[in-house]
């Protein structure tokens, strides 16, 4: 068992490499249109972060269409990863940095990712999401970018300067890589290795189920959750560090829509994925719950701030609750 495990790690790590390759020649790619961090948080980098739930949605569709059902872990990695961010990783970046948000950011968002949750819910009632209900959950995520578009050109009328501040994500690199063609290149490498990472995340986390008698759901929502959302961390350090606030809140808000609308609903549309029931009872409540949380500590004053460690440890301590629920409750569900 030792071989399956090795394997679903490096699996885990494939992604994460291959979608950091994808969402810096993505970034520098959008820097040619001078968009916000805020809007490249919320569409290009909140995209190429949840490339790894993405990639794993379409693999488990793939398996599903050869008779290998893997839907637990298909829906486990998107609901798994997105708890993880709203607890753990913004309560450690919380620990270490600032994040910032507006109230329109707030609101408009903040709604957004309630809303894909909801809609999730209902349409994982009748136990199984189908082909049809996957193609309106990748529609509703064009809605959501239209209005952001929308925002995003009034926002940048009304206030020039914020096609400005660009320089926190641009390579680092000679000037060889800032070329397009290389940039182009990098990013078709990132892709290779996202489809080869998923492979072995998939195969071999099914092998583990089988083997320790665990369910998918557990499987997707705690392993690979954790590992699914380790792009998110990365990107939003990265922002923290180069004081680029708009970066790091807007992938994580970004990521949480893109998570149940355009990743399920690209797996889903695959071959539809069955729905497990602690899906409804558990984990979409608390993860309804984390994002309530986190806009009650933004509304204060718009900041989760380390020198108010308080918030990160509360949502540190709520990803733990999570993570004992699932263990003592909902673990063979």
């Amino acid at each position: 068992m030792l071989i399956p495990i090795l394997l679903l790690i490096f699996g885990l790590v494939l992604l994460w490499i291959g979608s950091d390759f994808v969402i810096e020649s993505a970034k520098k790619l959008a820097q040619r249109f001078r968009l916000s961090h805020v809007f490249i948080g919320l569409t290009v980098v909140s995209i190429g972060t949840s490339l790894p739930e993405i990639f794993t949605n379409v693999y488990s569709g793939i398996s599903n269409l050869r008779g290998i059902p893997a839907s637990g872990l298909a829906v486990g990695v998107n609901i798994g990863s997105s708890i993880t961010q709203m607890t753990l990783v913004v309560g450690l970046v919380a620990l270490i940095g600032i994040l910032k948000a507006t109230r329109k950011t707030l609101s408009r968002d903040g709604v957004a990712i309630l809303l894909s949750i909801i809609v999730v819910f209902f349409m994982g009632l009748s136990g199984f999401v189908s082909r049809l209900e996957g193609i309106i959950l990748i529609l509703l995520y064009g809605v959501y970018l239209f209005f952001l578009s929308r925002d995003e050109r009034d926002d940048r009328r009304k206030s020039p300067l914020l096609s400005e501040p660009v320089d926190a994500i641009e390579f680092k690199d000679g000037k060889l890589r800032r070329h397009p063609i290389i940039v182009c290149l990098i990013m078709l490498g990132g892709l290779g290795l996202l489809i080869l990472g998923s492979k072995f995340v998939i195969d071999n986390a099914l092998r583990i189920a089988g083997a320790f008698n665990l369910t998918q759901t557990f499987i997707g929502v705690i392993i690979l959750g954790i590992g699914g959302c380790l792009p998110e961390l990365s990107t939003a350090l990265k922002g923290i560090m180069r004081k680029a606030h708009g970066i790091s809140l807007g992938t994580l808000i970004g990521s949480n829509i893109t998570n149940p609308l355009l990743s399920l609903g690209i797996g889903a549309t695959i071959s539809g994925f069955s729905f497990n029931r602690s899906f409804l009872f558990f984990e979409l409540p608390f993860w309804g719950l984390t994002v309530l949380t986190i806009m009650l500590l933004l509304k204060k004053n718009m900041k989760v701030e380390y020198h108010e460690k308080k918030e990160g440890v509360v949502l540190i301590a709520l990803y733990f609750l999570f993570l004992l629920m699932k263990i003592v409750f909902f673990r063979h569900v």
